[in-house]
Parts: structure tokens; sequence; C-alpha cells
């Protein structure tokens, strides 16, 4: 297994990340035009946090450090990251090996007309109410303190006696973190 592969962080003036990634060679200092987030123009805000893991692991780091920094768009942080990191595969296919447009054209007209019934739209529907009656605990957060796991961050909260363990998550990542 290759261990060529690093995880880097752009930074702000004031040195707090706005944009975690997995990368190797030089992704870090190379986006696509069609990219969101560019790297900044100062390329010492460019910063390699994680170097000589696997894919896995990268894939694995980078969804911590989004999650311990948390996203803009879903209102839980300060990265402009749009995903929560860990997918998607390395590199692109580019023009090596396009889709034949005949292919493109028989998978449209597959769709095409293509509607779902009434009683299938409600059966996903009421699958999923199912789904969430029956599975609460899925939805919450739990917390890996140094003294155990609790079902919620307000439970953690409560045990450490503090408002947020926001701050020792950012403090101690090895031990306070989100499951």
């Amino acid at each position: 297994m290759s261990s060529i592969y690093y995880i880097y962080a752009y930074l702000r003036k004031d040195g707090t990340p706005y944009y975690i990634g997995k990368g190797k060679e030089d992704r870090a200092w190379k986006h696509k035009k069609k990219d969101v987030t560019h790297p900044p123009k100062d390329k010492s805000k460019i910063i390699i946090m994680e170097g000589n893991l696997t894919e896995i692991g990268a894939f694995a780091l980078e969804r911590r450090y989004i999650r311990w920094w948390g996203r803009k768009d879903k209102k839980t942080g300060i990265l402009r990251n749009r995903t929560d990191g860990g997918e998607g595969g390395t590199g692109h296919l580019g023009n090596k090996n396009p889709i034949p447009q005949s292919v493109k054209n028989k998978i449209s007209l597959s769709k095409t007309g293509t509607k779902l019934t009434r009683e299938h739209k409600n059966n996903v529907s009421q699958g999923l109410k199912e789904y969430f009656k029956t599975n609460e605990n899925k939805r919450k957060k739990k917390v890996k303190t140094p003294v155990g796991i609790f079902n919620s961050n307000k439970e953690a909260s409560e045990y450490y006696k503090t408002k947020s363990l926001g701050h020792w998550m950012r403090k101690y990542p090895n031990d306070f973190y989100y499951l």
C-alpha cells in the first residue's frame, strides 16, 4: 500500500483554516477552475497538516479535520468545504476515456418519461418516516471523551460541568471528538 497522500489546509490571515483537503503531488497548490475554493495567493498560507498517508488514512483524517473545524454551509464551523470529506476518488479521467455521446444519448432516453407511481412514492415516504421514528439515536451525535462515550454533546457537557465541549474538542482532538 502506497503512502503518497497528505492532508492540507488553506489559512486565513488570522491563521485559522478556511479549507481542508486531501491530496498528492501538487494538488494543494493547483486547483481546477471549477473548484469552489481556490488556493490562497500567498503560498505560505498553504500548510501540509499530515503527510506520508495511505489514501484510506488520508480520507479518514480529512473527515476528522472537517468535523473538528466544522463547515460554514452547515453552520457548524468555519470551513468553506462543501462536503464532509472522505468521498470521491483520486484524480479524474478527464478526456482520457470520455463517455461516447451515443452512450450518453441512450442513458438519457432510458430515463426520459420515467415516472414513479404514487404507490412507490408513498412507500418511500412511509419507510423514511419509520426509519427516523425507530432510529432516533442514529440522528444524535455521540461524543468520545477520555472517560467514555456519551450519547450527546449535552450529556457530555453536563458530566464535565461546562456549556460546550467545543473548546476541549479543538484543544484535545484525540481525546474529545464526535463519533
